[in-house]
């Protein structure tokens, strides 16, 4: 494990709290906190995600800290959401905390094959971050950045946010917002740093190139295109 992230929205809409619904129409229902997040990125397509901490799920976390939901039900909501992250089996670990959290250790390895394919974190549907490649040899890596627009609502009902995220790679860096850049203890990689103590800071962003086959001048990751996170931006659109 390294140190230390929208068809289904509207469904998460219905659900949420009034304090939440904007939330819940622009950004993901999870929300990461006391976290730690490592993303890999090799300048051949390689990638690893790696999260240890909480997810709180935002509605629910809502309606209890309203008392806008029965006990009972509460439990029932719980349980769901706890079986559907479960799932997912890059979720090695999951836990519920009670009142919409989960302590959760996440793990994917994978290879891009091709341009226009995305990763997200935690959810498919729901992304605290995702990584995604473009059609002319760049890697991208986003936070969400909605929690900011609602960063007083979530204080209004007790949530807050803290953590690192980390970016270890070898590709050509074009763009970035780190916090803190320096050597990694792998040799010809760089890490970069995001200490998150808010809604409020601002969301990671990473742009780099991914390296070029000389021999064909396409990007050398480039193979048998097999959606690696079953979104695939082409088919789409």
């Amino acid at each position: 494990m390294w140190s230390g992230v929208l068809p289904a929205i509207r469904t998460c809409a219905r659900v949420a709290v009034t304090a939440l619904l904007a939330c819940g129409l622009l950004a993901s229902c999870y929300l990461p906190d006391r976290f730690e997040a490592e993303i890999r990125l090799t300048k051949d397509g390689g990638y690893g995600v790696a999260f240890i901490g909480q997810l709180v799920y935002a509605p629910l976390y809502g309606k209890i800290a309203k008392k806008e939901i029965t006990p009972e039900k509460a439990e029932a909501d719980t349980k769901m959401i706890l079986e559907q992250l479960k799932r997912d089996t890059a979720f090695k670990e999951v836990t519920s905390l009670g009142r919409g959290r989960y302590q959760v250790r996440f793990d994917r390895e994978g290879r891009f094959g091709g341009a226009m394919q995305m990763v997200n974190f935690a959810t498919r549907n729901q992304a605290i971050f995702r990584i995604r490649t473009t059609e002319t040899g760049l890697i991208q890596v986003n936070g969400s950045g909605q929690g900011g627009l609602y960063a007083d609502r979530f204080k209004e009902i007790g949530l807050t946010t803290q953590g690192l995220v980390r970016i270890v790679t070898d590709v050509e860096v074009l763009e970035h917002n780190a916090t803190f850049v320096r050597a990694s203890r792998t040799p010809g990689f760089t890490q970069y740093d995001w200490r998150i103590r808010s809604f409020k800071d601002p969301p990671p962003k990473f742009i780099g190139r991914l390296a070029i086959d000389p021999r064909t001048g396409v990007p050398a990751y480039r193979g048998g295109a097999v959606n690696v996170d079953g979104v695939d931006e082409k088919e789409k659109e």
